[in-house]
């Protein structure tokens, strides 16, 4: 067909750099090499003949074939590798190119499924601080209306009142929840205002307000408003504190938030069953931030959010 036999031996060659090891491949270029330099001295020669009254005009049959032949596999032996050479880095460039195309979908995949992961994270977390605490108090309290409906049926609707308005904080949380999510902006200074004025209609508990944070991005403002929210409700529940610090301010290219209460501590080296603590550590790691909790049992607690601002 008019083609010569190295293209099939660079074919041959370039299929082995990608079955074949770096050795396997050395030995296929040198075999490959004295096979094909090999027939074309063959061919040469066999086809001197044909040559041979025109060079016997001008030069001596001997010298011919002593100086041509090494010419010739000289220049072959050159031109082979030259193309070898080049056959070989462009396999191999285009072997790296498949390594990286798949490393790069194998890291995509990986990076789908940690997304996955924290998106339901951060879904288990939302419902724990802003739905949680009030469908707990809502069991607790319909387990009561059901109790009293029999023996003290004028109790129970009172009961019934108090679950009325449960369910429409449950509300309240949901659609503020979804707003904050949508809303691009939020404001965490106002939003902390009014969970300090919700949660101050305990009347046991007195909160002082000290906030002067600076206009964050929505996704750390609405962290933080879920770490302060969950801070409150885990003293309300569990601290039997009547006093409250909340503060919030800049340091040293960090956000600062304290929460600081007068209540009966815990001791820090004690498991904890609950997830507060738990889920107010996930949101500070996602903002790269760092809790300090310093308790001591009967003397309050400290808590103590640093986020990096710049």
């Amino acid at each position: 067909m008019g083609w010569g036999i190295d293209l099939l031996v660079y074919f041959y060659i370039g299929k082995s750099c990608f079955l074949l090891t770096r050795k396997d491949i050395l030995f296929t270029v040198i075999a490959s090499c004295i096979a094909w330099n090999g027939l074309s001295i063959a061919n040469f020669i066999y086809r001197f003949d044909g040559v041979k009254e025109y060079a016997l005009k001008h030069f001596n049959d001997i010298y011919v074939l002593e100086y041509m032949i090494p010419v010739n596999l000289v220049v072959g032996i050159s031109y082979y590798l030259v193309v070898c050479v080049f056959v070989i880095m462009f396999c191999y460039i285009a072997r790296a190119e498949q390594k990286s195309r798949r490393k790069a979908e194998k890291l995509a995949q990986e990076v789908e499924a940690l997304a996955s992961k924290l998106e339901r994270h951060r879904i288990a977390r939302d419902i724990h601080d802003s739905l949680g605490h009030s469908l707990t108090t809502l069991d607790v309290q319909l387990e009561l209306a059901n109790t009293l409906a029999k023996r003290q049926p004028e109790n129970a609707l009172q009961t019934l009142e108090t679950c009325k308005q449960l369910s429409s904080q449950c509300l309240v949380e949901v659609r503020r929840a979804v707003r904050t999510m949508r809303d691009s902006t939020f404001n965490l200074n106002e939003a902390l205002q009014t969970l300090v004025e919700q949660v101050q209609q305990n009347q046991s508990l007195q909160i002082s307000l000290e906030i002067k944070l600076p206009n964050l991005p929505l996704q750390t403002a609405h962290q933080l408003y879920c770490i302060a929210k969950e801070g409150l409700t885990n003293i309300q529940k569990n601290a039997s504190a009547s006093q409250v610090i909340l503060r919030g301010e800049t340091k040293f290219n960090n956000i600062v938030l304290e929460i600081i209460d007068n209540g009966k501590g815990f001791n820090l080296n004690s498991p904890h069953t609950g997830f507060g603590l738990k889920g107010m550590q996930e949101r500070v790691d996602v903002l790269a931030g760092e809790m300090i909790i310093n308790s001591k049992e009967m003397k309050g607690t400290h808590i103590q959010v640093l986020i990096p601002f710049c």
